[in-house]
């Protein structure tokens, strides 16, 4: 389950069971979870406020830009919360990842508000912690 971005599987993979009762079947591909007029948000993701991701095509380019760049080494998602909206999802997930720009795997937190339509997500804001150097938090487990 890669659809051209295997430095995504885990997280397609992640997505697809955790919603799998939400999604269409036989998604491969990030982009692939996505209607084709979906919008990412990723507000406070690094400098500034990041400019929305808009439509398939879009997270389809964000995807290929991060080859060689960001890996997904696992997703688990802890949460997935319902809401007044019978569309909208709360979910609170970890990542495993690596980043070129940083040495060794982190992990990072994220909390995102989902919007389904038709089993295809819709829009995703995305909110992420800070990237945890693995063995820090090794140290700090041992440690408490």
């Amino acid at each position: 389950m890669n659809g051209g971005s295997p430095h995504f599987a885990a997280a397609v993979s992640a997505f697809a069971a955790a919603l799998q009762d939400r999604l269409a079947p036989g998604i491969d591909s990030f982009s692939g979870l996505f209607h084709e007029d979906a919008t990412i948000e990723v507000p406070f993701d690094g400098p500034g406020d990041g400019a929305p991701i808009i439509g398939k095509p879009a997270i389809s380019d964000m995807v290929r830009s991060l080859a060689g760049f960001l890996w997904f080494d696992a997703v688990t998602f802890h949460s997935i919360r319902a809401t007044d909206e019978p569309d909208v999802v709360v979910c609170e997930y970890e990542a495993v990842l690596r980043r070129a720009d940083m040495s060794g795997p982190r992990r990072r937190r994220y909390i995102s508000v989902i919007t389904l339509r038709d089993g295809l997500i819709s829009t995703l804001r995305e909110y992420g912690g800070p990237f945890m150097l693995i063995d820090e938090l090794s140290a700090q487990a041992k440690s408490a």
